[in-house]
């Protein structure tokens, strides 16, 4: 078996997508794959059965399978998510879809080379989300379910992927993630954003935004992550000043911006992660208190912890 983590992207947010600096968090909360082969391609997943087509995500993966190595043989694959990518049928942003898209690419790959080759089943699984996503997005999310905790900068050309990426974990901190019960579109945000990227005052912004980001992890490196948050916190106010001034949209509404509130007193830091507009993500030494104010809010919380990326399982 096969599994790859989900993620939380908490610097870079949206910048990421105009070739800015990130930081992504491999999580322990993963999609599991498995394959064999079969008389008819046959895909069971958390979200039902398909047979060949129906779901877009397989069928990306499939395409970028065809045109590298031509025909396929049929294969019966078992493909499913840890419960918390999804609560009450609503996406908790926790990334199901990278990690979906990376363990279905490395399971098809292994059936094929009987070996996972991780920089290969990286580029296969950028271009199918590329397909998938029509181009709009960084991959970041592909690049983190692949190589686990990764300072992440975008690709310039697809053909290539030839997206920077470096190593970089966090540490032993405590992680939550509140989530509000409501699903955010990721894809439609970020192309608002790109409807407005053209503009002079936008690209100022995007660059104070990406020097705040690039400092912050530079302190990350040297183990000094209490002052890192303070360039993580500037960055933000730069990001929800062009997103509302600029962009016209709130990636933080009231709900949001008081459970921000709630969590800053007893974490390093908290924030809306990835688009935003979902949930609140907190980082901390101790945060037993967070999780307790945010429940009395009626706030799901789900507990993190740092991950690996792509991986075999016993």
């Amino acid at each position: 078996m096969i599994s790859a983590p989900g993620k939380v992207l908490w610097i870079g947010s949206y910048s990421v997508v105009f070739g800015g600096i990130s930081h992504v968090i491999a999580i322990n909360k993963r999609v599991r794959c498995e394959v064999k082969e079969g008389e008819r391609f046959l895909f069971e997943t958390t979200y039902g059965t398909f047979k060949d087509k129906g779901n877009e995500l397989i069928e990306s993966v499939l395409t970028v399978f065809k045109e590298k190595y031509g025909k396929l043989t049929p294969l019966h694959v078992k493909l499913f998510n840890d419960p918390e990518f999804q609560i009450n049928g609503k996406k908790t942003g926790l990334g199901s879809s990278s990690a979906s898209t990376v363990a279905l690419t490395a399971c098809i790959y292994e059936s094929l080379f009987k070996q996972i080759d991780k920089d290969e089943v990286y580029k296969l699984a950028q271009r199918a989300n590329y397909i998938r996503q029509r181009g709009i997005g960084s991959g970041f999310d592909i690049a983190s379910a692949v190589y686990g905790s990764i300072v992440y900068r975008r690709f310039k050309d697809i053909e290539k992927v030839d997206s920077e990426i470096k190593p970089l974990k966090i540490g032993n901190y405590q992680m939550l993630l509140g989530f509000i019960g409501e699903s955010f579109s990721t894809v439609n945000s970020v192309a608002k954003f790109v409807e407005k990227s053209k503009s002079e005052e936008f690209k100022k912004t995007m660059k104070y935004i990406d020097e705040e980001n690039t400092m912050a992890i530079k302190l990350i490196q040297i183990g000094k992550l209490d002052e890192a948050v303070e360039h993580v916190k500037l960055a933000r106010k730069y990001l929800n000043g062009l997103a509302e001034r600029i962009v016209g949209i709130k990636i933080e509404d009231d709900r949001i911006k008081k459970l921000i509130e709630i969590a800053e007193k007893d974490s390093l830091i908290a924030l809306s992660p990835g688009a935003g507009g979902e949930s609140v993500f907190a980082l901390g030494e101790d945060l037993t208190k967070v999780k307790e104010k945010w429940e009395k809010e009626k706030v799901i919380v789900i507990e993190l912890k740092e991950d690996e990326g792509l991986k075999i399982e016993a």
